[in-house]
Order: C-alpha cells, then structure tokens, then sequence
C-alpha cells in the first residue's frame, strides 16, 4: 500500500457506497468527505485515475446527452482492500488549520492582523458547524434516514432508497453519525478558542515580549493540565 494514501481509501470509500460519475464524486466530496478528509479537486481526479490503475475500481463511458461521462465502480479487489485498510493503525492526527498556523507566527505581525486571522478563523468553523447541524436536521427529519434506520429500510443493496429527491443510505448512518459527532466537536472547540483569541487580542499592545508573560503561562499551564 506504498502507493495509497488515506485519501485513495476515502474515495474507495464512497465507490463501496455504489458507483458514481466522475462528477457525482466531486460533488459528494464537497457534501461530506471534506469534513473528514479534504481532497482538492486536482487531487480527487488523479486519485480516480490511480483506483483504475491499482485494479480497485473500474471505469466506463455512458451517454451524457450530446456527451459521454465516465462512471466508476468498485471490483472485488477493491473491496478488499478497503477491508485491509481499515485492520490497519491510522496515522497520527493531522492538525491542518491555517488559523493556528498564523497564530503561530503572529509574533512577526501586529495585533490587528492577529485578530483578523483569528476570526475569520472561528467564523469558518461556525459556518461548518451550521452545515454540519443542516446534514444532521435533514437525516433527522420525519420520514428521513434515521427513521428509516430505526425500522429496517434500507438494508437490501439493490433497492435504493431516496428522501427529499437525494439518495440515501441509512444504514450508513451509524458511521457516518460517528464522523460527524467528532467533527462537530472539533468545529465547536476551534470556532471558542480562536473567538476567544481574537476577543483578547483586540486589547494586546504587540504580540511578542513581557507584556503578554501572564497570557502565555496562562495557556502553557493548560497545555501541561490537559496533558496529564
């Protein structure tokens, strides 16, 4: 598995969900894939590409009106890599946030461009978090995915099931409530703290030196507490 990623197996991922065009793919990606793992649009094609290449996924031209679309699916070998996948130890968490890279760096900056940073940082992870709730209201709705988890729809592959014109796949849900719990909490921790610090900021001279001692012992005896 040199070759793979962990993007290459959320993409298999989906393709283990049913087949999807090219194009239902990037749009998918954009509804849920990107809370847990983000993929770029660039990189999301070549990983189409490498599936087909590795043998996990096949590819085929159907009619598109005047077009053609490519439509991929998942093979047997796919499938069972997806399965050897999971039985192996994740990497570390990845802590990607540009926020908390500025922060890091806000020394070389003044307070103004630290509190910019920061809430424009909290103010993304709340609008996430509401996109999040949203996904939430719609599986929650009456009539809607959880309900029909609860008394057994959805559980026969070759019936497909669809709610408010979209396709759904409740018995995906308890996986996919997992993803979005954590992710939620994550979103909520991340929209507090840089709120926090862009409210306190406002009021800091500089960002660097003795006059911020107090702040900075402040957060380094939290990072020690919550250390252990």
């Amino acid at each position: 598995m040199a070759t793979t990623s962990p993007a290459t197996f959320g993409l298999l991922g989906l393709l283990a969900t049913r087949s999807w065009t090219g194009y239902e793919l990037t749009q998918q990606v954009r509804r849920s894939l990107r809370f847990v793992w983000p993929v770029s649009e660039g990189h999301l094609y070549r990983e189409q590409k490498h599936l087909v290449a590795l043998g996990w996924a096949t590819v085929a031209e159907e009619p598109a009106g005047r077009r053609t679309r490519k439509r991929y699916e998942i093979t047997d070998a796919g499938r069972t890599a997806l399965a050897q996948w999971l039985t192996t130890e994740p990497e570390e968490p990845h802590l990607q946030i540009e926020g908390v890279l500025r922060a890091f760096y806000s020394d070389r900056g003044t307070p103004a461009d630290l509190v910019a940073a920061t809430a424009a940082t909290a103010a993304a992870a709340r609008a996430m978090l509401a996109e999040l709730g949203g996904i939430a209201d719609e599986y929650l709705a009456a009539g809607g995915p959880m309900e029909m988890l609860e008394r057994g729809a959805g559980l026969d592959a070759d019936h497909r099931l669809e709610f408010q014109g979209r396709e759904v796949h409740p018995e995906r849900l308890p996986a996919v409530a997992l993803a979005l719990d954590v992710t939620s909490e994550l979103l909520a921790v991340v929209e507090r703290y840089f709120a926090e610090i862009a409210e306190r900021a406002e009021s800091w001279p500089t960002t660097s030196g003795p006059t911020l001692a107090v702040e900075a012992r402040e957060r380094l005896d939290r990072t020690r507490t919550r250390a252990g």
